[in-house]
């Protein structure tokens, strides 16, 4: 019986230890993103989105002339 209790509170006192460990990792991980690394993300896939629609209004354009040209 009081093996178990010494065993419980040694596992109660590691869980603490390991929460206080944490608490310090989580605060530095919790940084705020990079505005200018969103932007940046943005920006491109929005370029890309409008090449790729360039290249299907080209390929649109070169079928259309073919078939009446």
């Amino acid at each position: 019986m009081a093996e178990e209790r010494i065993q419980e509170q040694q596992a109660v006192a590691e869980k603490s230890v390991q929460v206080t460990e944490q608490n310090p990792s989580e605060t530095q991980q919790e940084k705020r993103p990079n505005a200018f690394a969103f932007g940046g993300i943005l920006l491109g896939g929005w370029a890309a989105l409008m090449i790729v629609f360039t290249l299907i209004a080209v390929v649109a354009m070169s079928v259309v002339g073919m078939v009446a040209g």
